[in-house]
């Protein structure tokens, strides 16, 4: 199968999210999990299809971590809706921030993430 031209393939954001807990972990495909059901529940089915919300890169330990979530490009606001909808992960509370959006994985991580 050939590769899409350029002008043709999507185009993607990159949210980077602090994640805190009052206790209990976090795991990667948990939060993934919910964040859908969120933006399902939000936005419909063809709302979060649009979005297309995936988890790129996450990082949790001692009640605190961050990640990258991936959203198409013209969904930034209902992305960010859809994750303050999430309140808890596998009966974890969870607190979330995004900290910024940015349009490569390597600026995203350079400027809002930490190590």
């Amino acid at each position: 199968m050939r590769h899409l031209p350029k002008h043709l393939r999507p185009r993607w954001r990159y949210l980077a999210v602090g994640v805190e807990t009052a206790g209990g972990d976090v795991g990667r495909r948990a939060f993934q999990r919910e964040l859908w059901y969120a933006a399902q529940n939000l936005l419909g089915d063809p709302g979060s299809a649009d979005a297309d919300l995936t988890v790129v890169r996450f990082r949790f330990s001692d009640g605190s971590g961050e990640m990258l979530v991936r959203a198409r490009r013209g969904e930034v606001g209902p992305a960010r809706a859809s994750i303050a909808c999430v309140d808890e992960v596998d009966g974890v509370a969870v607190g979330l921030h995004v900290r910024g959006v940015s349009g490569t994985i390597r600026a995203a991580t350079e400027t809002f993430l930490t190590g």
